[in-house]
């Protein structure tokens, strides 16, 4: 029984994360940019993360941090640090909106097959759709035994 539960718990959470990872209409916030080789951002854009935490958006939706990341790479090693150092940064910006205690659930995204270098993180705001609004997660309750 709990590995029919778990089971359809598992096929829930995945069913309702690939339907908020789908972003059809997001708006563009910001680009929080980065020094070469660096995982860390200027107080600039820690200004640009305080207004976003100061004021954010009205409507139900998430926040869309998504990196891109060359997909011609001089070596496997280079792609390896690059995918590495893409994690890195926005683990920093997660982090910091974390620690602010951001309220609206965050997404990250890395692309892999960009065909440019920049070495920026975007952040959109995706707003829920009314079809995402009315999506609920069964609460899994564990069953009650009854033994004689």
């Amino acid at each position: 029984m709990r590995f029919i539960a778990a089971t359809w718990l598992i096929f829930i959470s995945l069913t309702a994360t690939s339907v908020m990872a789908q972003c059809n209409q997001k708006v563009h916030i910001t680009d929080i940019a980065y020094a070469k080789n660096s995982s860390y951002f200027s107080s600039k854009y820690s200004s640009e993360l305080d207004e976003l935490i100061a004021h954010p958006p009205k409507q139900a939706g998430y926040l869309l941090l998504e990196f891109k990341v060359s997909k011609i790479q001089p070596s496997e090693d280079v792609r390896h640090y690059n995918k590495w150092l893409a994690n890195r940064r926005v683990d920093r910006i997660r982090t910091y909106l974390n620690e602010s205690k951001y309220s609206a659930p965050i997404i990250s995204r890395i692309l892999t097959a960009s065909t440019n270098t920049d070495r920026s993180v975007a952040i959109h705001w995706c707003a829920f759709s009314e079809q995402e609004s009315n999506l609920r997660v069964a609460k899994l309750e564990t069953p009650t035994v009854i033994t004689q």
